[in-house]
């Protein structure tokens, strides 16, 4: 590993890393949750108008989710910006 990349290894806290990739993958299963159950809803429901007025149930449900994920993931980027400062 060249010394730079070394260099680059320890600003950021393993800690932090791990717990952004938690994160990362919490939100991929939230994301992907919701595409199911967006499909399921387009070949369970006939009524278009219907069908359209639970999807967009679905969406605002799936927003409320993920938002506290997406919210915690920004703050540990920060502190992942201002630990590679602070080095």
């Amino acid at each position: 590993m060249p010394k730079q990349s070394k260099q680059l290894y320890r600003m950021y806290s393993p800690s932090l890393d791990t717990m952004m990739r938690e994160v990362l993958h919490t939100l991929g299963d939230i994301d992907f949750a919701n595409e199911v159950e967006l499909e399921q809803v387009e070949e369970s429901v006939l009524d278009p108008d219907l069908r359209e007025s639970i999807k967009d149930k679905v969406r605002t449900a799936h927003q409320k989710r993920r938002q506290p994920y997406a919210d915690l993931l920004e703050t540990l980027r920060r502190q992942q910006h201002r630990q590679s400062f602070a080095a």
